[in-house]
């Protein structure tokens, strides 16, 4: 099965047996990350947190965070 074919019978699933296999998979591919990697995405996620406390960048939604996205694929 390809992972197209796979991709489309998962999303007919009910939201939370969805969310179940989600995390599944994460569990089963965040060990691959160094200690490193992992040390250096919590002082990134620490660095845009403090930018936000200080109100140096501006929050916007999910929803449109996705909408500026798939514009900006599609160019």
């Amino acid at each position: 099965m390809s992972s197209v074919a796979l991709l489309d019978e998962v999303l007919t699933l009910q939201i939370d047996d969805r969310a179940i296999l989600a995390q599944k998979i994460w569990d089963s591919i965040e060990h691959f990350a160094s200690p490193e990697v992992e040390e250096a995405w919590l002082a990134e996620a620490d660095r845009r947190w403090q930018e936000i406390e200080e109100e140096r960048v501006t929050c916007i939604s999910a929803d449109d965070a996705i909408k500026k996205a798939r514009v900006r694929l599609r160019k």
